[in-house]
């Protein structure tokens, strides 16, 4: 809010202090041109008044500057606050079950796919955090570079956390899966045995 409303005083100030110069500048130079007998007096003044009107709009521009980086920095800040809920809340989501039997496994695989496709934005999102960190680190020194420092790392570190855990499941999964399906086999080669040595029985004994 600070800022747009120095922005906004910024824009008005250049536009009527711009005309106000001009039209200073165009008196002072038709006065002087008409051989006016303070034309080195005036000509001083226009300099003068030139050289402090460069001057109001550095320290325009400055202001502009510092409430911009500002802006960025408890921005930064804001984003990083919500990454670290947005992580934890996606850590949540992550379910224990691994599935009783072969099809609630594969299921849950299917749906732990489609949660690691999910999680794609979120890393693209963490990248640009971490950019923005950079960059604004180049900025800062000490404890504010410190702190910016601090909340890479922190949201990196969430990040990291989540997928180690994805991939933990992931692999879960998998063994889940592999144990449902040599169970499958070990009950059909049991079964069929047992069906074997029915059909053995059943035939007649020789005499």
């Amino acid at each position: 809010l600070l800022r747009e409303k120095f922005r906004e005083f910024a824009r008005e100030t250049g536009s009527v202090g711009q005309e106000r110069v001009d039209r200073v500048n165009l008196t002072i130079e038709d006065l002087i041109d008409a051989g006016h007998v303070e034309a080195a007096t005036m000509a001083e003044w226009k300099d003068g008044l030139n050289e402090s009107w460069a001057d109001l709009l550095e320290l325009i521009d400055t202001r502009m500057q510092l409430l911009a980086a500002s802006y960025d920095l408890h921005k930064y800040f804001y984003d990083g606050g919500e990454l670290l809920a947005l992580i934890a809340a996606r850590r949540q989501e992550l379910p224990q079950d691994l599935g009783e039997d072969a099809g609630t496994v594969e299921a849950f695989h299917r749906m732990h796919s489609a949660f690691e496709r999910d999680l794609q934005l979120l890393e693209t999102q963490v990248q640009q955090f971490r950019e923005t960190a950079a960059r604004l680190q180049t900025a800062y020194a000490g404890e504010k570079a410190a702190g910016i420092q601090e909340q890479e790392q922190e949201v990196a570190r969430a990040l990291r956390e989540l997928l180690e855990a994805c991939s933990g499941r992931r692999a879960r999964l998998v063994d889940t899966a592999d144990k449902h399906r040599f169970f499958g086999m070990a009950r059909d080669l049991l079964s069929w045995m047992e069906s074997t040595v029915r059909q053995i029985e059943t035939q007649e004994k020789p005499r």
